[in-house]
């Protein structure tokens, strides 16, 4: 009778050199398909078809949803968070913050495609099914100190007062989500090419920027003043 090899693997179990590779193929599939048909369409065999994997290997990785989910937040989404917010410092220029916010979150949406409109579907829609996960990991303190620059910089009167601090910043984030999950939709309806990445770092910047600076303080200063 034949002994079983020590280095014999169990059914379904992958090879130690494709594991890091399979979880990737697995975690890249998810994602593609949580876009274009949202969480809850989506079955662990489509996944698994996807990726050229087997149902027993994604199962292998993600014992059901929850851990599946929670891989996606946390190593996907959550990079992007990291990568957005980590350079925003406490006290910054408000208008430059942004800035840098609108360039780095565009960054990671080309480098991720299927972004937008996940967190459109999942993340901002009540029923969601990321929503609470992302609630729990979003950068608060970051997100405050920006609001808290806003606000000092309307104090100061540099910055337009008639504009809500916390919302402005949830703004400049929804101004990109939104052009990235419609920008094939409004470009198919009006019959032109897609904006490139920087065209729409521009526009977004330039929008959010001249709204953001105090109008009526600029006026005053460029008017002449009366002669006595």
């Amino acid at each position: 009778m034949k002994t079983r090899s020590k280095s014999a693997r169990s059914p379904g179990r992958p090879a130690a050199n494709r594991k890091s590779d399979a979880r990737e193929h697995l975690l890249n599939a998810a994602t593609e398909l949580f876009a274009t048909q949202g969480v809850a369409a989506t079955t662990f065999a489509m996944i698994a078809k996807r990726a050229g994997l087997t149902p027993a290997m994604l199962h292998y990785y993600f014992k059901d949803r929850d851990q599946l989910l929670d891989a996606v937040v946390g190593e996907r989404l959550l990079r992007l968070v990291s990568h957005v917010w980590n350079p925003v410092e406490v006290g910054a220029d408000a208008a430059e913050s942004i800035r840098g916010i609108v360039e780095r979150l565009l960054e990671g949406i080309e480098k991720m495609p299927w972004i937008p409109s996940t967190w459109m579907r999942e993340v901002l829609n009540e029923d969601g099914l990321l929503r609470e996960r992302m609630l729990r990991h979003l950068p608060y303190p970051k997100v405050q100190s920006l609001a808290e620059s806003i606000a000092s910089g309307q104090k100061r009167k540099s910055l337009n007062p008639e504009l809500d601090p916390l919302l402005t910043v949830f703004s400049t984030l929804g101004l990109v989500m939104l052009h990235m999950a419609s920008v094939k939709v409004w470009s198919q309806a009006f019959h032109r090419e897609p904006l490139s990445r920087r065209s729409i770092q521009r526009h977004v910047t330039g929008l959010l920027l001249d709204g953001l600076r105090h109008v009526k303080a600029e006026k005053s200063a460029k008017s002449p003043k009366k002669k006595q």
